[in-house]
């Protein structure tokens, strides 16, 4: 008995080497390094501030001497918007710096 995908492997890697999708069709990458542009600078701004308004809070809070209330959990999104930061303003520009290079 056969398994009724045997060779969808061996086409799919040899359409792969006809090249990207982007090669194949290049009006799509505009689009594509516009909103990444956008979500990499809007992201990064957004989770900037709520980075600060934690830290603020918590130095808030430390000077007038008042109980922290729930410190794990500003630390917890604290750290989530610290590591979609680096997202955001690392790994987007660097997909995007790909994406031109590759057409340039």
């Amino acid at each position: 008995m056969e398994f009724p995908l045997t060779g969808l492997v061996e086409r799919n890697a040899s359409e792969a080497g006809d090249g990207s999708l982007y090669s194949r069709k290049p009006d799509l990458a505009a689009p594509y390094v516009a909103v990444l542009g956008v979500a990499a600078v809007v992201g990064t701004l957004g989770n900037l501030v709520v980075v600060m308004t934690v830290v603020v809070r918590y130095l808030r809070s430390r000077r007038q001497r008042t109980a922290a209330g729930n410190d794990a959990g500003r630390a917890f999104i604290a750290n989530l918007a610290l590591s979609d930061m680096m997202v955001t303003a690392v790994i987007n520009p660097v997909a995007i710096a790909g994406r031109v290079c590759i057409y340039n």
